[in-house]
């Protein structure tokens, strides 16, 4: 067996390979410093809500349905970036609160369903006590269902008609329970305007 011997320069790499190392470390850091470029561009991307704020949601990528709605109450909060026409999260303190708006909806219990067992298989909760709602102030009606964790608890409420337009409200609430005034949809819902089909 013959001996090898490789000569390695101060950068400790092969010589005659210096370029490859650079093109390699190039390959790696341009992505990087493009990315946090990009971050710092976009600077902070949590919006402020401002007491009373109207907002707006529409179907996507199907058009079709939209929705006017008002955040009750002060202190509200959306984090990440404000792209998304059809859903939109916020945040009051610990509560979060995920509003959306779906369009030639099959069935709303249905929907409620499909809607909730992501949120239950990825965060370990559970969802019970699915019941009819009902919204005076609105008008709207459609299913209401109970989040629960081991130290949080929520909802999910899916109004609209079936066969049309649906709106969808999930609120989490860490250390509360299903009956707390926290997570009832109603506040919500009182200010929900669906339109479409």
């Amino acid at each position: 067996m013959g001996d090898v011997t490789i000569h390695l320069n101060r950068f400790g790499v092969e010589r005659g390979r210096l370029w490859q190392a650079v093109v390699a470390a190039l390959a790696i850091a341009l992505p990087l410093a493009f990315w946090i470029g990009i971050e710092r561009a976009l600077g902070d991307s949590v919006l402020e809500i401002e007491s009373g704020e109207t907002l707006y949601l529409q179907s996507y990528p199907v058009s079709g349905a939209s929705l006017e709605f008002k955040l009750p109450g002060e202190g509200w909060t959306s984090p990440g970036i404000h792209m998304a026409d059809q859903r939109q999260n916020f945040r009051h303190g610990a509560l979060t609160a995920a509003v959306e708006v779906d369009t030639h909806v099959e069935s709303l219990e249905k929907l409620l369903v499909r809607r909730a067992d992501p949120i239950t298989a990825e965060r370990g909760y559970a969802y019970n006590n699915e019941q009819p709602y009902t919204n005076a102030a609105s008008g709207l009606s459609g299913y209401r269902a109970d989040i629960v964790g081991l130290d949080t608890a929520g909802s999910i409420t899916v109004v609209g008609k079936d066969g049309g337009a649906a709106a969808i409200l999930i609120l989490i609430a860490p250390g509360d329970d299903p009956g707390s005034a926290t997570v009832d949809p109603d506040p919500f819902i009182d200010a929900f305007r669906l339109e479409g089909e």
